[in-house]
């Protein structure tokens, strides 16, 4: 009975293991740059709001463009408390308000130029965010780098203090050499530690943007770099083109453009039409003689009001104004968006050329100088400060290395953004 109960007990654990992992299953880790883009724009409450006020705008254009409602009128009168209770009157009517001048028109394409530019900016809020998240995601590269590097330095600092050991109980070096060795070993692992710590950080970060309690990478999406073929020239221009704030603010012009035709429009008010039916029963009374009769009466009403005080002044004063005003604020942005391409390219061009002296002049010499250094120091023919002084050149200078990776690909996040369209090409 015992055993049965536990088998039963050690089957439900499993079953309900399974089913809290089934979530985990069915939603994989995102793992390249792209997918945890995609992730946190999928889980953005600004880009969700965003869009449902875009749709909310489109709809409220449509209603702009529709006619209003028609007014129907009743009426009617009896003689009865004056003394003629046979006359009595009714009448039943319809208008209905004619706007003209294209008016319905344009009020239907200034809502619509203002939900089309609520849209753009949904996508450049859309850009902004991914920018942020690739810059964060080389961020953790970076930090992920540099434990790597931490890990070495440390293990290099392991083997001296091995060496410095093993030479001190044979008695060819004192024991300051040895402690020396030791503290540079606790440097190291404190290295390791912050680098831990930075990564530890940044992933809670990413994670908050994304809803994922890991965020793992592929190898592939480390700090390598696209490269970049078009001009300085041809990026200037289709940054001008693709940029949706940019676009946003043109469809704001044409809104202020349509609202000013509107506004010219509205200085003639609309006429209402009416057509309206009567019936009206009406008694005559001569001595002792009386008669009544009834009439049927069709008839067709118009109104207009008179523009003699009102002519819309304001309203086209102030249409000019915000179109003014729209042209303005494109033709600023459009020199912030020259701006921030060229500080990208230049920076862009700048890693490049730092990593170019990095990979040919500084890395290679390092490593060597690092190897003979170590060798001569296990000799006998160096000694520990050459070693120390060696591995903090191989630390500081690898660390400039990763630091540069991670400025070029942040450099070309930059670039990508401020362009606003995907300029991945080959990867160097």
């Amino acid at each position: 009975m015992t055993c049965s109960t536990q088998v039963r007990g050690t089957i439900f654990a499993l079953l309900l293991q399974a089913l809290v992992c089934l979530p985990a299953l069915a939603e994989p880790v995102p793992r390249t740059i792209n997918e945890i883009v995609a992730l946190a724009m999928k889980q953005s409450a600004e880009l969700a709001a965003l869009e449902k006020e875009a749709a909310a705008k489109q709809a409220l254009a449509i209603q702009s463009g529709t006619l209003a409602n028609p007014t129907l009128e009743l009426q009617g009168s009896s003689g009865r408390q004056s003394g003629s209770p046979e006359e009595r009157s009714a009448s039943i009517g319809i208008n209905q308000e004619l706007p003209w001048n294209g008016k319905l028109r344009l009020r239907r394409e200034a809502g619509q130029r203002e939900a089309e530019a609520a849209q753009r900016q949904r996508d450049n809020a859309a850009r902004l965010l991914k920018e942020e998240v690739s810059t964060l995601a080389f961020d953790l590269a970076l930090a992920d780098k540099r434990g790597e590097l931490a890990a070495d330095l440390a293990g290099l600092n392991r083997d001296l203090v091995s060496i410095a050991g093993e030479r001190f109980k044979a008695g060819d070096i004192p024991e300051l050499e040895l402690n020396l060795a030791k503290v540079e070993l606790a440097r190291a692992e404190s290295r390791l530690i912050e680098a831990e710590r930075d990564g530890i950080q940044l992933r809670l970060r990413m994670s908050s943007l994304t809803g994922q309690n890991e965020v793992a990478f592929n190898p592939a999406d480390d700090l390598a770099t696209p490269v970049v073929s078009q001009t300085i020239q041809e990026l200037l221009k289709q940054a001008l083109a693709s940029r949706p704030d940019l676009q946003a603010l043109a469809l704001e012009r044409g809104k202020a453009e349509a609202e000013t035709r509107l506004a010219a429009a509205e200085a003639i008010p609309n006429p209402t039409v009416g057509f309206f039916a009567q019936r009206q029963r009406s008694a005559t009374e001569l001595g002792d003689l009386s008669s009544t009769s009834s009439d049927t009466q069709l008839g067709v009403r118009l109104s207009i009001p008179l523009p003699v005080f009102d002519r819309n002044q304001g309203g086209r004063a102030a249409s000019r104004s915000r179109l003014e005003a729209a042209g303005s604020r494109s033709l600023a942005l459009e020199r912030i968006i020259t701006a921030e391409v060229e500080a990208a390219f230049s920076r862009l061009s700048a890693s490049e050329r730092i990593l170019a002296l990095f990979k040919q002049s500084i890395i290679p010499q390092l490593a060597e100088n690092l190897q003979l250094t170590q060798e001569a120091y296990r000799l006998g023919e160096a000694g520990i400060l050459a070693v120390i002084e060696e591995q903090k050149k191989f630390f500081e200078v690898n660390d400039g290395y990763l630091a540069a990776l991670h400025g070029r690909r942040v450099a070309f996040v930059k670039l990508e953004s401020a362009v606003a369209i995907d300029l991945s090409g080959g990867v160097q």
